[in-house]
């Protein structure tokens, strides 16, 4: 050894130099030192990619947690929606109006869903029908099924919706338990429409059947009582389509609700407000309805103010059907210019307080009201001018 290192002097030093390197570099990696950039740039850009995977992860972490959180806002937000629960059970929807009571009993419950009715909507499924939509409910004595008769929005192309009438068919597994889901609709200010029996297989009935049990043993279903009311339809109203409209969308809809009409129409201008100068609030207690355009709205306020009872002729509801060229109040006061939203406003029973403007001639003492603008002018070399006094 002491001859090799004679004869080598330089090997030996370098051997020393390599020797004391590798015991740095031990000695560093034992005390958990980083190391270089220089010496290891593979092992740094590991520890990078590495960090960044832990922060991608992390963040994911954060996301998830957030849209669980977002999911239980939303399920907050629906369950508000919906109000509170009144009644649930097991029910079919018959889409095709086909089923009956027996094959449900006969299949069991396997095609029957869950079926919630709340303070605000009816749900079943992944389906939720506002109670705001929901005419009225028919049903038969001694039947398992029932209808709900309703008119929800559905979206079109660009945006627009419009009201379509559904008859959605529920059928319940006994007689009892369809009674118990009408007598909740019932309590909930919904009209049920009592249909007369089905006609039966037999010529004679056995009284001493499920069908007469059923009949004798349930109270019958309190409801609201059916409105009457005085409709006043103009029929050159909206270019001669007022008649159209009435008895096409908003009639259909009161006859679902129970609503008692006497419908009327004018002939000649001044006729609504002579009706309704003159007709009997005994006769129809729940109001008027006007089918048209502003002016026989008008007309109708004129006359009831102009009553001797005008104290009470105030109190008189009045509804408002718009079929005319021209709409204005009904879209001002409530925000709606189909005949069909209308309808179902009315069949709600919701008011709205109306302000009144009154203009009077000093000369001849003539009283005029009016619910938007009033104005006066004359024509001079083709231009009309006028004065309007808004409310």
């Amino acid at each position: 050894m002491e001859v090799a290192d004679l004869e080598n002097p330089t090997s030996r030093s370098s051997s020393q130099k390599s020797s004391r390197r590798s015991g740095s570099r031990r000695s560093q990696k034992s005390a958990g030192q980083q190391s270089s950039p220089t010496v290891f740039p593979e092992k740094k850009g590991k520890s990078k990619s590495s960090r960044q995977k832990h922060l991608v992860f992390d963040n994911k972490d954060s996301k998830k947690a957030k849209n669980n959180e977002q999911k239980n806002d939303v399920v907050d937000e629906k369950s508000n929606f919906s109000g509170y629960e009144i009644y649930s059970g097991k029910l079919f929807f018959d889409k095709k109006n086909r089923i009956t009571g027996d094959q449900i009993s006969a299949n069991g419950k396997a095609d029957t869903s869950d079926v919630r009715l709340t303070s605000k909507a009816l749900i079943w499924g992944s389906s939720l029908l506002s109670l705001e939509d929901v005419i009225s409910v028919s049903y038969s004595s001694g039947v398992q099924h029932f209808i709900v008769h309703a008119y929800p929005s559905k979206k079109y192309l660009f945006g627009k919706t419009h009201r379509v009438r559904k008859d959605l068919r529920f059928i319940a597994p006994t007689v009892e338990e369809a009674i118990s889901w009408v007598t909740c609709f019932a309590e909930q200010n919904i009209y049920v429409n009592m249909l007369p029996l089905p006609p039966t297989s037999s010529t004679e009935q056995d009284l001493d059947g499920p069908l007469s049990g059923a009949l004798f043993d349930h109270p019958p279903i309190k409801c609201r009582t059916p409105p009457r009311i005085l409709v006043i339809l103009n029929p050159r109203s909206g270019h001669g389509r007022s008649c159209k409209v009435f008895h096409d969308k908003a009639e259909p809809i009161f006859k679902l609700a129970g609503f008692h009409m006497e419908v009327v129409k004018t002939t000649h201008a001044g006729h609504a407000k002579s009706l309704a100068s003159t007709f009997d609030f005994s006769a129809f207690p729940d109001g008027i309805v006007c089918v048209g355009g502003d002016g026989i709205v008008n007309e109708v306020f004129n006359g009831l103010l102009s009553r001797s009872d005008r104290a009470e002729a105030v109190s008189i509801p009045v509804g408002i059907i718009p079929a005319g060229s021209d709409n204005s109040l009904v879209w001002t006061v409530l925000g709606v210019k189909d005949p069909i939203s209308a309808s179902l406003l009315i069949v709600k029973g919701g008011f709205t307080a109306l302000d009144i403007l009154s203009v009077e001639w000093i000369q001849s003492g003539l009283i005029h009201f009016g619910t938007t603008v009033s104005y006066y002018g004359f024509i001079s070399d083709g231009n009309f001018l006028y004065k309007t006094f808004a409310l």
